[in-house]
């Protein structure tokens, strides 16, 4: 049995906007299916990024209206 490590990082960028990338496919669809994230997440090769949206900000545990 294969085990795959999904993980993902949130950093701020130097414009105050915040930036997913995750190697996890269907949760960066979900968080874009929610409208969590501006645009549909791109692949990278790190995995797929994407700007968090402006009504959205992310902490470790949720993500809160503003």
């Amino acid at each position: 049995m294969a085990w795959a490590n999904k993980m993902f990082y949130a950093f701020e960028l130097k414009n105050g906007e915040f930036c997913i990338v995750s190697t996890d496919k269907k949760q960066m669809a979900r968080w874009y299916a929610l409208d969590y994230l501006k645009d549909k997440p791109q692949l990278t090769d790190k995995g797929y990024k994407a700007v968090v949206s402006d009504d959205y900000y992310f902490t470790p545990a949720f993500r809160k209206k503003r």
